[in-house]
């Protein structure tokens, strides 16, 4: 299946869907593991979006809060 869209947008898609889950949560979380290549693009676009990240975070896992959603990145141990 073809990828299309920016990021952030489906994220944002996503995050809207899960806060209107007809469940009462104390947390929302999205965990997404990706292979090394992928995980430094997103890391690369989320650093230059958000500029909110520390240079001295580890990069192996990161997140990134939309609305009342946590996504969480994980690099693959594959």
């Amino acid at each position: 299946m073809e990828k299309k869209g920016e990021i952030f947008n489906q994220l944002a898609i996503i995050a809207d869907l899960l806060e209107n889950v007809n469940l009462e949560s104390k947390e929302k979380s999205v965990i997404i593991v990706l292979p090394q290549s992928e995980f430094d693009i997103i890391f690369d676009k989320i650093v230059r979006k958000t500029k909110i990240l520390s240079p001295e975070l580890l990069k192996s896992t990161f997140s990134l809060k939309i609305g009342e959603v946590d996504f969480v990145f994980s690099l693959s141990k594959d």
